[in-house]
């Protein structure tokens, strides 16, 4: 191992073979310092994040430094870092990405990234992808966060604060001052599910609506409409506007037919549809007459599960024609209890206080950490060789 202030501590370069091979049973195989002198912070026992000022993880490669990147990798053509943990992955050809860096592995992860106060990985990127995963039998990605979102996706620019109507703390968070902040889509399932196990599974609120479907909508559950609101239609008129009709309410579940008839020498028989009667309990329901002409009046002489008999007062034998409206409890809905009591939150669960942390995932965190990277970057970039010659070592 060299050391140098100014210069490369070690240097090495093959055609065909490896530029630098080290090895250790114990320690680091190569251990790369820059910066201050001796040595640089430790690598830390990872479930013993305490002992790096004590002693360090035996690793392949270690690069240590005080104030700049601890480890480099520069490729023009492939990738720039290589990682590997196992035996190799079986790489399908149309995945085989090459990228800044590579994590590969058969049977564990192929990349971790941990971080205690800060972002476990951040990745930009200015005309494709800032992270791609896939996956064959697992999940893409998976983010975990104890204080803040696990995943925080962001288009364009930040959008809007959280209501505090809303907890601001949730598995993924996407947010954008112009577009959409959550998609999804899928051929052959839903778009976007959500599940809560005590909770709603879907909550939304918004300045124009809370939602908005295009499309049928079919909801396998009651649908409640909370007091002071109503439940509506929006009928189009002649001069372009929409116009709203409003749902009538009742205290039991009741579904209604309409039709008309005609009495022939003061009586008639009316025939319940066959499709209506087959909706509600046929042994109970309503029939409300209105004569169409000039008559005695009319009264419902019987009622029999397939349909009822209408007669005129007074033994009259007018034969005048009437309209009729029946109105049948539902059959699907059993043990109804008019007016029952039903539990109603006052609002969405209100915000949950966040846990102090040196930092936390906000747009100005991210905005001063992803310019800090830059900054760096820039700093760091190769200087040009004169006389056309390019420089074999890294940076200083």
């Amino acid at each position: 191992m060299g050391w140098s202030q100014q210069f490369t501590g070690v240097a090495g370069e093959s055609d065909t073979s490896s530029g630098v091979l080290g090895s250790s049973q114990r320690q680091y195989g190569v251990l790369g310092q820059t910066g201050h002198l001796p040595f640089g912070p430790r690598l830390a026992d990872p479930n013993n994040p305490g002992a790096g000022d004590k002693g360090s993880v035996p690793a392949g490669v270690c690069g240590t430094a005080t104030d700049a990147f601890g480890v480099a990798g520069l490729s023009l053509n492939a990738s720039g870092v290589l990682g590997q943990s196992g035996p190799a992955p079986a790489y399908d050809p149309n995945l085989n990405y090459t990228g800044g860096v590579v994590g590969t592995s058969r049977d564990a992860v192929g990349v971790v990234a941990v971080s205690q106060n800060s972002f476990g990985v951040v990745a930009t990127s200015q005309n494709s992808f800032g992270v791609i995963t896939t996956s064959q039998n697992g999940a893409g990605a998976v983010a975990y966060s104890q204080n803040g979102a696990g995943v925080v996706a962001i288009s364009g620019t930040w959008g809007p604060g959280v209501p505090n109507t809303i907890d601001p703390l949730a598995g993924v968070m996407g947010t954008s001052a112009k577009h959409i902040g959550v998609l999804g889509t899928s051929s052959n399932e839903a778009g976007v599910a959500g599940y809560s196990a005590n909770g709603y599974g879907i909550y939304g609120q918004g300045g124009a609506g809370a939602a908005y479907f295009r499309g049928n909508v079919i909801v396998n559950g009651d649908f409640t409409v909370l007091p002071g609101n109503a439940k509506n239609v929006a009928m189009h008129f002649p001069d372009g506007s929409y116009r709203l009709m409003h749902c009538m309410e009742s205290p039991e579940h009741w579904f209604e037919d309409f039709g008309t008839a005609k009495l022939k020498r003061g009586r008639a028989v009316v025939k319940l549809d066959a499709d209506f009667a087959k909706t509600i309990r046929t042994g109970d329901y309503r029939v409300f007459l209105t004569p169409e002409g000039d008559c005695g009046g009319l009264y419902i002489k019987s009622k029999r599960g397939n349909g009822f008999e209408v007669r005129e007062l007074q033994g009259g034998t007018s034969s005048v024609a009437f309209s009729y409206r029946i109105v049948g409890k539902r059959k699907d809905i059993k043990g109804h209890k008019r007016f029952a009591k039903i539990n109603v939150p006052a609002s969405f669960p209100s915000a949950v206080t966040r846990a102090p942390g040196k930092v936390r995932s906000t747009p100005a965190g991210l905005r001063v950490f992803v310019a800090g990277l830059e900054r760096q970057a820039r700093g760091r970039r190769p200087k040009v060789a004169k006389k056309g010659r390019r420089s074999r070592g890294l940076p200083k």
